[in-house]
């Protein structure tokens, strides 16, 4: 803008010294074109100004987009770079996958092609290790409670559990797994899934090879304690089936063994009492005990079941857990009592008739029979359940003895001496119709009027039976017990099934069983398996058992079904011995004598 002014002043001054000469209009005129000129180059100098700024602005700007599109092509570059560089090594770590796979593929094919005679199908051991030999192949080699040890090719896995693995020298095609062990890939060795150690170290050799993974969980990376004393408790105790083992490690176990022992003898000592009904009901019915034991285990869970459904189980069930556990102790410590005192018995020592003498024998004995490999989980289980019975037996005995006695009918007098027993015609009928009979003088008797003019002592009346008297039948013979009447049952149930199969099951097959149980119960008043058992069911008002109360009887046995058998369970605690079909019909089942011929072919 400086130089445009100067140029103008310049231009102007030249032109005024040239024109001196001019006359006054010319100079004038001159003067106005040289002003028009000089504003004329202020203007454009005024409109230039901004146009070279903004240029200049728009130089600036593109130089910086240069910049930052070469910057953006750099990073492009060398982003593209990287995911080429990526994409080699994925392509790479793909073609080595698949490098593997097919040489695990050609391996599994090689035993594909052996024969049977060639190959086992599988080492599977349970409490010992399983040792596959050099010359030897397999499918799998798997060691439960031992080690696992491969000099052969396998060609699936090789699994030990509470043991140790060792790959010597040879190919396994698939996965290397110890729980609770150690795993060795000697030299030579190729494993082409993964080694994984629970709670235990891998190595792998100098010249061995694992194409998967490596894992090692250890438990003390988590904060928590060495676990050898569970793998020696898996090894020496659970694989091998029995409570108590000796060896190292096993410490803890005789401590908790210990205090169970003096938790036993303190209720021994605190409760005697409860011990010693449940030792009298052990000694008394031992297999019933144990059967009632076994009988609650399998009803417990329905038992639960029933509460649930109405309601009231959320705050029962916690008080019947805690009775049947209790109880348990206590039938546990009763059937220690029993073990001591039968082998006092056993071998004449009076001694160990005492109660705790017997159960520190029982126990030592107990504790000798937990030693032993599966005996000693089987003793485990049996004296558990055994003990439970008699808890149940002892309770429900209890309660028996607790209810208030039934009246009786009081007996007749006795006659005086050389006087018969009154008799009568319609004794029966007046009984099944609920009247006192109606006596009539003895023959050669005079009545009892006659006898008092004759001087005779009068003659002693007939006591009338009262509706609810049981006929004598029923009084003469035993109830069955429950366990006679499951065995006549289950006998029965195998006939029904076969008869049902025959006409092709259910529902013909519901059809066969009523028919065949209300014809047996009408026609000879017992079944096939009642014959077996010499057991017979009669009526307690000592009449026939006809079509119509056998059909019944047989209708209402779908009860006591349908409410998981709680009805064919409810003579366990009845006092007459009555299932609620018994009930419904009027009927009990009673024990014949093994002469008595219960059917005539």
């Amino acid at each position: 803008m400086r130089r445009v002014l100067d140029l103008a002043l310049r231009v102007s001054g030249s032109q005024w010294h040239g024109d001196k000469e001019v006359d006054g209009n010319s100079m004038k005129t001159t003067i106005r074109k040289q002003i028009g000129l000089a504003a004329l180059l202020m203007v454009g100098c005024l409109g230039f100004g901004p146009l070279t700024a903004s240029a200049q602005d728009d130089a600036a700007s593109a130089a910086q987009h240069e910049a930052t599109s070469a910057a953006a092509m750099s990073e492009k570059s060398e982003a593209l770079v990287a995911a080429e560089a990526s994409e080699a090594m994925a392509a790479e770590a793909r073609a080595e996958a698949n490098a593997k796979k097919q040489q695990r593929d050609d391996f599994r094919d090689s035993f594909d092609k052996l024969g049977q005679g060639q190959r086992r199908n599988a080492v599977v051991t349970f409490g010992k290790s399983a040792d596959l030999k050099t010359n030897q192949t397999a499918d799998a080699v798997v060691a439960i409670g031992g080690s696992a040890i491969a000099p052969g090719n396998v060609r699936d896995a090789v699994v030990a559990i509470g043991g140790d693995v060792t790959i010597d020298g040879a190919e396994v095609g698939d996965a290397v797994v110890a729980v609770l062990g150690n795993i060795k890939v000697l030299p030579g060795s190729v494993v082409h899934g993964a080694a994984v150690a629970v709670g235990g170290k891998v190595e792998v050799a100098e010249g061995a090879k694992v194409e998967g993974e490596i894992q090692e969980i250890d438990f003390g990376a988590f904060g928590l304690p060495s676990l050898d004393w569970l793998k020696q408790w898996l090894v020496q105790c659970v694989f091998k089936l029995r409570p108590l083992a000796l060896g190292p490690g096993l410490g803890w176990l005789w401590m908790v063994a210990g205090a169970f022992f003096f938790f036993y003898l303190l209720v021994a000592v605190a409760f005697p009492r409860p011990v010693e009904i449940c030792l009298a009901e052990i000694t008394r019915r031992p297999a019933t005990t144990f059967l009632i034991g076994l009988l609650t285990l399998i009803l417990f869970p329905l038992i639960f079941l029933l509460l649930a459904a109405t309601g009231i189980g959320v705050v029962v069930f916690p008080f019947l857990v805690a009775a049947l556990f209790f109880g348990a102790l206590i039938g546990k410590v009763a059937f220690l009592e029993y073990l001591g005192q039968s082998l006092g018995r056993a071998f004449g020592m009076t001694p160990l008739i005492k109660p705790v003498v017997a159960f520190l024998i029982g126990s030592l004995i107990l504790t000798l029979v937990y030693l032993v490999p599966i005996l000693g989980l089987i003793t485990l289980a049996l004296t558990a359940l055994w003990g439970l019975g008699v808890a149940i037996t002892a309770a429900f005995g209890s309660f028996r003895r607790e209810l208030p006695e039934r009246p009786t009918t009081p007996p007749p007098p006795a006659p005086m001496p050389g006087q018969a027993w009154p008799t009568t015609v319609g004794s029966t009928a007046a009984f099944a119709a609920g009247t006192p009979p109606a006596t009539a003088p003895e023959y050669g008797v005079p009545p009892a009027s006659g006898r008092a003019e004759a001087g005779l002592p009068p003659t002693p009346m007939a006591v009338p039976m009262s509706p609810s008297a049981t006929p004598s039948e029923v009084l003469s013979f035993p109830r069955a017990s429950f366990w006679e009447r499951l065995g006549a049952a289950f006998l029965d149930v195998i006939i029904v099934s076969i008869l049902g199969t025959l006409v092709g099951g259910p529902p013909q097959g519901f059809l066969v069983a009523l028919a065949y149980f209300a014809g047996m119960w009408a026609w000879k008043g017992t079944t096939v398996g009642g014959v077996v058992l010499n057991l017979k069911v009669v009526r307690l008002d000592d009449r026939p058992v006809t079509f119509a109360v056998a059909l019944v009887r047989g209708l209402a046995s779908v009860l006591s079904v349908i409410v998981l058998f709680l009805g064919f369970l409810w003579m366990i605690w009845d006092r007459d011995k009555q299932t609620w079909h018994d009930k419904i019909a009027g009927t009990v089942v009673i024990r014949l004598p093994r002469g008595m011929p219960l059917v005539c072919l």
